[in-house]
């Protein structure tokens, strides 16, 4: 998962007691042979989660320990690559993982196949050091920030002071009297990392290094901990090196650099060790044979990782969920009624890359295909070991999100998970719709879009706790981006929360899974509070074609409380001629039945 440098406060939650695995997916005629009831021009969705009481919910049969399958797989596979960036975009690690997946994928018989490909940029990073007299002080890089050509040996400065003695660099002014060519020291806090290294670098500092600042006791960051996996922004090659340090180094050096006379600064000698490619790679595309092409749900997850650790949490859990997920799709007795699309996204890691290149390439040469997804599903780390079971707040009741843009729909989606949750007493909390993950694109474009999280490095709070288990006060998943993301530190107890959630999600917005009654149900209550967003059918984006415009507007109706009034003459038939088959449908196969005990 792709996170922004400074990390957002969240109100994500913690696990509780493993639930038992569902029963299997019910196999009922009446739930799924009437196809959908035309409605006022939009498509009347009831949920697959109303199944027959003796049932339980539909989830396709979808479990934790299909999903382990597939995980051990990935886990096993990246591991081999521990020399070579394990599963990073641009690695051999990538292609060996995409490779199993779309064996897996073709192997069910049920999905076609292919890749989406496209080339990125990327940098391979080496040493990261600052040494003055004698003592050197590793630091981490910055994602795009520049690198030194060679050692580069220069007077240490600070920015100005501000009146509470903090040196932030957060307005030009505050290097106005950096010697030109020094390495600056910068401390983190309140404005971005990229104005910081801007501003040094319009004063003409030689090099930059950023220390960390005072971190909660609480977050278990010590003051020699390095600054790791952060952004600085895009690239810029007119801005000076930089890189970070940990607090304790850099307020070593800063004692150093205010006790040195102005006629004997300090010097020191930078080195941050970098290096520019661009890379190739390949999303992993499979449409499903049966469902209806005009109306395509699109489900999906990164499988791309960080060069610093194997990515089992991140992404490979949600990327081996889709691949048992396939598997539940093809083996159903009832075919899918819409397409499904599974989509495994390639550079989410360097800035949601593989998933925007997908939707770009709709908007410029597909306009009525991007018309055609009614809904996108995204899964990125349900398995953290502190896990919270988080659901995408589309409809903003936790978190206001004024700068997301949340299309019409969203909530009704979230209300998929939601009502899955409660209707197995699983707690679940809210987790920010904040569009920091691959579905960013598709809501750009008015695409409805939900989706589960299981927490990365926000803390758990005593409340979360209380719901889910696992401890207070510490992060979400102590192993995010780090060589320590493996499988052992994936939580079972998660994959086995989520597994079932996902199988019912695909259950509720792939099969038309009609009740045979005339009435919609009684609308619930509304969201608080209401999402502040253009209940418009279409994408923002490119106006959708006439011909393809109902599957989009159909997403409003999903979930299992509707609104509307009572079906017209030509709806009520349609649900007439439904009810007629699936009562022939059980009749056929009871004597079917019969026949055989016979």
């Amino acid at each position: 998962m792709m996170r922004a440098q400074v990390p957002a406060e969240r109100c994500n939650n913690v696990p509780r007691n493993t639930l038992s695995t569902p029963p299997p997916r019910a196999r009922r005629a009446t739930c799924l042979i009437a196809a959908g009831a035309l409605v006022g021009g939009s498509l009347l969705i009831a949920p697959a989660a109303t199944a027959a009481p003796d049932d339980g919910p539909e989830t396709l049969g979808l479990t934790g320990a299909d999903v382990m399958t597939h995980l051990t797989e990935l886990a096993e596979n990246t591991e081999s690559y521990a020399d070579r960036d394990y599963r990073a975009f641009y690695a051999p690690g990538y292609t060996a993982a995409a490779e199993y997946a779309e064996q897996v994928l073709a192997d069910t018989g049920a999905f076609t196949v292919t890749r989406q490909e496209f080339e990125q940029p990327y940098s391979t990073f080496g040493d990261v050091r600052l040494t003055v007299d004698g003592t050197a002080y590793e630091g981490s890089h910055f994602d795009l920030s520049e690198g030194t050509d060679a050692p580069y040996t220069a007077p240490l400065a600070q920015p100005t002071a501000d009146d509470e003695g903090l040196r932030l660099g957060c307005a030009a002014d505050d290097f106005a009297e950096v010697p030109d060519g020094a390495i600056v020291l910068v401390q983190r806090g309140v404005c971005t990392f990229e104005e910081k290294i801007g501003f040094a670098s319009g004063a003409g500092a030689g090099a930059v290094f950023v220390y960390n600042n005072a971190r909660p006791v609480e977050e278990g960051v010590g003051p020699d901990d390095q600054l790791t996996n952060v952004g600085s922004g895009d690239r810029n090659e007119a801005n000076a090196p930089a890189a970070t340090l940990p607090q304790a180094s850099g307020e070593t050096l800063a004692a150093l650099i205010d006790a040195a006379p102005e006629d004997a600064p300090v010097e020191g000698t930078a080195e941050i060790v970098k290096e520019f490619l661009v890379g190739k790679t390949f999303n992993v595309i499979a449409d499903s044979i049966a469902g209806d092409p005009e109306d395509t749900i699109v489900i999906g997850a990164h499988l791309d990782g960080v060069p610093e650790g194997p990515g089992v949490n991140d992404n490979a859990s949600g990327s081996a969920a889709i691949l048992a997920l396939a598997e539940k799709i093809a083996a159903s007795d009832v075919p899918n009624d819409k397409r499904i699309r599974l989509a495994l996204w390639s550079a989410e890691e360097v800035g949601l890359v593989g998933s925007t290149h997908y939707v770009d390439d709709l908007v410029a040469n597909d306009p009525a295909e991007l018309a055609r997804i009614s809904a996108y599903l995204n899964y990125d780390m349900i398995g953290s070991e502190n896990f919270t079971v988080g659901v995408y707040d589309a409809n903003r009741s936790t978190y206001p999100a004024p700068d997301v843009d949340i299309p019409a729909g969203s909530a009704e989606l979230e209300k998929v998970y939601t009502d899955y949750f409660d209707g197995v007493d699983q707690p679940w909390v809210d987790s920010e719709y904040s569009g920091r993950s691959d579905y960013q694109a598709f809501i750009d474009n008015g695409i409805p879009a939900g989706g589960l999280f299981s927490g990365a490095d926000d803390l758990k709070t005593p409340e979360q706790a209380a719901l889910f288990g696992g401890e207070a006060g510490v992060i979400m998943d102590r192993n995010y981006h780090t060589a320590d993301d493996t499988l052992a530190n994936v939580s079972r107890e998660s994959i086995d929360i989520f597994a079932p959630a996902i199988g019912n999600a695909t259950a509720v917005l792939a099969w038309n899974a009609v009740e045979p009654s005339p009435e919609p149900t009684d609308p619930g209550a509304e969201p608080s509070p209401e999402p502040s967003v253009s209940t418009s059918p279409s994408p923002t984006a490119t106006a959708a074609p006439a011909a393809t415009s109902g599957p989009r507007g159909s997403l409003a109706n999903t979930g299992s409380e509707v609104e509307g009034s009572p079906l017209p003459l030509i709806g009520v038939g349609m649900l007439a001629v439904g009810v007629v088959i699936a009562v022939g449908t059980i009749v056929h196969r009871r004597r079917a039945q019969s026949d055989d005990a016979a």
